[in-house]
Order: C-alpha cells, then sequence, then structure tokens
C-alpha cells in the first residue's frame, strides 16, 4: 500500500473558515498509528545517473530494462544502492537497468514451524514445547530494507517470545499445589495463550513489516527426565480424586440407610447404628470382596 501526500499552496488572503472540508476528508484518509507504521512506504527518484546512462544507451535500456512481478508478491526497487519505490503490481514493469536493484517480497501467508524447545513453566517444571506461527509481510520496504533477513528474523523473535510466555504459565493448574495461581495453564488453555503470543509477538516484528496470523502450540509435553515421575503424581491425584468420590457416597448411602430405618418404626441405638455404618463403608469402599464375619463373645 503506497500513501500519496498531497501539499496544496494556499493565497495569503485564504481564511481558516475556508479550510473546514479539506481538513476533514485528509482525516479520513489517515490510517492508525499501528497501521501507519506497517504500510508507510516512501517514493524516492531515480538516481540521475542512471537516467543519463539510459538515455545514453537507449537500445540496451529498451531491452534490458523491463521486469516482472508475479502475483502476491511486491518489487522493492534500489537505484544505485538509493531506494526509488516499491512495485505493488502484478504484471510487466519497465525502470531503467543501470544501477538497478530489485528485491521481490512474497506477500503470500507463510508459516514458520519451531523445533521441540525445552522450556521450564511457572512451577519449575522443564516442558517440551514447539509450535507453528503462520504470518505475512504487508510492508516490503521494510522487510527488504530494515532487517538483514526478514524470515530468520520472525523466526528467532517467535522463538524468543514462546520461551517469555511459557515460563509465565504452569503446565497443569492444581489449586493444592499452587494456591495463590488462578490464571490459565498451558493444557487446557491453549487457545487464550496464543492469542497473548500473537499480541506479543505482533510487537516485536513491526519493524520487519509482518502481520502475525496465528501462534499456535504443537506440541506440549513433559521433558523426559519428569515425565515418568509426572505421570506417576498424575495416577496417584486420579486414584485420590476416585477414592474421595467413593467415600462420599459411601457417607450419603449410609446415612440414607439410617435414616430410611428410622421413618418405617425401625429404632436403633448408637452402637446398632455405628455397627450398621461401619458394615456399609467396609462393603462400599473396599477394593476386594468382604468375608462375613461373627462375633462369640
Amino acid at each position: 500500500m503506497i500513501r500519496v501526500s498531497i501539499i496544496t499552496k494556499l493565497p495569503h488572503n485564504t481564511t481558516a473558515s475556508k479550510l473546514p472540508t479539506h481538513s476533514y476528508m485528509m482525516q479520513a484518509l489517515q490510517m492508525t498509528e499501528e497501521e501507519d507504521d506497517l504500510h508507510d512506504i516512501e517514493v524516492g527518484s531515480t538516481s540521475p545517473l542512471a537516467v543519463c546512462l539510459g538515455i545514453t544507451c537507449c537500445p540496451i535500456t529498451v531491452l534490458c530494462s523491463w521486469f516482472t512481478v508475479p502475483v502476491r508478491e511486491e518489487a522493492v526497487l534500489l537505484s544505485y544502492g538509493k531506494y526509488t519505490g516499491t512495485v505493488t503490481d502484478p504484471g510487466c514493469h519497465f525502470a531503467t537497468c543501470f544501477g538497478r536493484e530489485i528485491i521481490k517480497i512474497s506477500t503470500r501467508k507463510q508459516s514458520i514451524e519451531l523445533p521441540n524447545t525445552k522450556i521450564v513453566d511457572r512451577n519449575g517444571s522443564p516442558l517440551l514445547i514447539s509450535g507453528i506461527v503462520v504470518f505475512q509481510f504487508i510492508n516490503s520496504k521494510r522487510a527488504a530494507l530494515d532487517i538483514q533477513n526478514a524470515f530468520t528474523f520472525i523466526r528467532d523473535q517467535s522463538q524468543a517470545v514462546m520461551k517469555q510466555i511459557v515460563s509465565e504459565y504452569p503446565y497443569e493448574c492444581h489449586e493444592d499445589v499452587d494456591t495463590d495461581y488462578k490464571g490459565a495453564c498451558l493444557k487446557t488453555e491453549a487457545a487464550e495463550i496464543g492469542e497473548r503470543l500473537v499480541q506479543r509477538l505482533q510487537s516485536k516484528v513491526n519493524i520487519a513489516g509482518a502481520k502475525v496470523i496465528s501462534f499456535q502450540f504443537n506440541e506440549l509435553s513433559y521433558a523426559p527426565e519428569i515425565a515418568q515421575g509426572m505421570l506417576k503424581k498424575q495416577q496417584a491425584m486420579a486414584t485420590v480424586g476416585a477414592r474421595r468420590t467413593i467415600v462420599e457416597g459411601a457417607v450419603e448411602i449410609a446415612h440414607g440407610a439410617v435414616m430410611r430405618l428410622e421413618e418405617r418404626g425401625i429404632k436403633l441405638d448408637q452402637a446398632e447404628q455405628t455397627r450398621l455404618v461401619t458394615n456399609l463403608l467396609t462393603v462400599i469402599c473396599s477394593e476386594t470382596d468382604v468375608q462375613p464375619t461373627l462375633s462369640v463373645s
């Protein structure tokens, strides 16, 4: 996108009251600050030396100065090292070949696959995380001139941002382990964290003229050195949760049995109620078959 600025010279006797329409039109054409940073493209002029050589060697200039721009690509033009403009329309174009340098930038959507990286989460547990970043260049001048290698720059910034953001979140949220933390966790809120990754990375790659479309985790797991231990921890937590559910159900069953017996006129003293509740809890909570026993006292 090329922004053209028009400067109009007004007579000295023109008053401010005659300018409201022009002022409103200029305000309506202005982009937001962020979009202006990404789309700002200045247009220079061809080098006088290139023009002189082009006129002197006219036949060579006519034959060798044509170039093509494919669809979804833009061409940044330099004349003896000076930026002269950006060609955004696909097709065949003419620019004097003397001292000319053409840097083509693809505006297609591109993806970067970040390899498995060991990162420590908020709880200090090492994780193996990989990601996929989707982006596209929307300012060819910045991508070609302001950064040495725009693709490598975005890849390195993506890796750094992923390490920064992941270290602020735990892999799993356990209220019994971290009672003060009430935020998101990597395992269940990956989409929410991905939005924050996009925002942080966008602020880093504005200088490269790129727009970040998405940032998603590709693989997320514990590092091998603690994977076995964390598996045992998960199994233990699952066992405790199952036991808690069984005990709560057993208590409700025992209480309901005592209440129904009383509703039907069967009165039990304290000792009999205790024995009944004990037997019910033993039968319900036991992992093995219950062996009946009789007291001979």
